[in-house]
């Protein structure tokens, strides 16, 4: 072959790997790994769980004719953590074998403890909260635990979760063991604690009032606050396209469609959803672990992680599809007439349709000018009640005392302990002619 040919048929190969690797560059497409943006923006949390925010409010021991209450933050933490210890074996309802009138009585009968939540808890999510020996859990919710508190010596007890609104009690069988040690705990020493008296608000209602004039601690606290980027980041599935105005005291954040408002003189937030239509949850179960997951998933709870979650479950509606839970201080509820004591979450389809609550927590207490004050006993309560103007006595819901929490500047707020009542779903300030005193 001459020399010529050869290199002919070299310069041809060049020539096809040239036009080859050009045709590679202009029709080369990448492959880009997709990115899941809603974890891009997930928000590291302190995870709670039912038993971090659903507590009891309150145990009433019934002695005789005699009844006790507590309520302290640290009793009730203990008496719920030692449910865990407590063995459930059974559940039964036997709502048909106690009629309306002897309702009452069956819950505050002379030997009974009477432990008491906020609102009605479903017990699929609760029961997390005791050791469970059974497969199939009923769908049931009660507000309600109730047992007798002898120092029985039997190997089993019965304990009944009871709805006063639904008037349903199932009964359940624990280890009698379980009981006796609640029994030597608090039971045994029940006048070490503040007595109460029985206020009949009509023939299904009784409200436990203090006897005495109680004095209490008041308390100032400094303010910390959360990072507003944290709930835009959280609120929107895309915060990258979010527009961002501020008038006056107002911040707006917008997609478009979300609104995300934040009010710098009270220092909350409101958000909407419009295009989420309200649809119901299948259950009570559904809708409370959705929003304890969703607080979750933007550490909403307190900016102090790994402590006490301060907010309880306060309130719970499938038929609005809301859900609230209050901050609680010493285990007592905080109350405050804008809201700003508050978490509450109103759900649509997939979404969160509206949601509400303030964006500062309590950092440190210092001292309060007057250290405590003297409130008004129950029976001037009971006497407070009947100069309410346009109230119907009978449809009390609830009486108790709380917080109620002032603004004092920007950094600060106040909690000065103040009796309530609720009445038609509202906690409201019960009005006294002479207030208690400070000291």
């Amino acid at each position: 072959m001459s020399f010529e040919r050869i290199k002919s048929i070299v310069l041809m190969i060049l020539v096809l790997t040239s036009g080859y690797l050009t045709w590679q560059i202009w029709t080369y497409q990448p492959t880009y790994e997709n990115s899941d943006q809603s974890e891009y923006f997930k928000v590291a949390s302190d995870i709670k769980t039912i038993a971090d925010v659903v507590k009891p409010k309150s145990v009433l021991l019934h002695v005789g004719e005699r009844h006790y209450q507590l309520n302290g933050e640290t009793e009730m933490n203990n008496i719920q953590q030692a449910f865990s210890k407590w063995s459930i074996y059974s559940l039964e309802d036997i709502s048909r074998q106690v009629n309306e009138v002897e309702f009452l009585t069956f819950i505050h009968s002379k030997s009974n403890t009477e432990i008491n939540f906020t609102d009605q808890i479903p017990f699929k999510l609760y029961k997390s909260v005791f050791n469970v020996e059974m497969n199939e859990i009923p769908e049931f919710s009660f507000d309600k635990i109730i047992f007798n508190s002898s120092n029985s010596n039997l190997e089993e007890a019965k304990m009944y979760f009871i709805s006063t609104e639904n008037r349903t009690i199932i009964q359940t069988i624990v280890n009698g063991e379980s009981i006796r040690r609640f029994y030597g705990m608090y039971y045994k020493n029940a006048d070490e604690y503040p007595e109460y008296v029985k206020y009949q608000v009509n023939k299904r209602k009784d409200i436990y009032l203090l006897k005495d004039p109680p004095s209490m601690d008041q308390f100032s606290y400094q303010l910390g606050y959360m990072n507003i980027n944290t709930f835009k980041n959280a609120l929107f599935s895309d915060p990258t396209s979010v527009r961002h105005e501020y008038d006056s005291d107002v911040e707006e954040f917008t997609d478009g469609t979300r609104l995300l408002s934040v009010d710098r003189d009270s220092a909350m937030i409101n958000f909407i959803n419009p295009s989420q239509k309200k649809e119901a949850f299948s259950s009570t179960s559904d809708l409370l672990q959705q929003s304890i997951n969703s607080v979750n998933d933007h550490a909403g709870w307190d900016k102090r992680t790994g402590g006490e979650s301060p907010f309880r479950l306060s309130g719970i509606s499938q038929e609005e599809q809301r859900v609230i839970f209050r901050l609680f201080v010493n285990g007592l509820p905080v109350f405050n007439e804008e809201g700003m004591a508050e978490i509450e979450l109103v759900w649509g389809n997939e979404e969160i349709y509206q949601y509400q609550r303030p964006y500062f927590y309590l950092e440190f207490a210092y001292p309060y000018p007057s250290k405590s004050k003297l409130l008004p006993s129950g029976e001037e309560v009971i006497e407070a009640l009947k100069n309410v103007k346009n109230l119907n006595p009978e449809a009390i819901e609830d009486l108790e005392i709380g917080y109620r929490m002032t603004t004092i500047n920007s950094k600060s707020v106040n909690l000065v302990p103040t009796w309530y009542y609720r009445y038609a779903g509202t906690w409201i300030i019960l009005p006294f002619e002479h207030e208690g005193e400070d000291r």
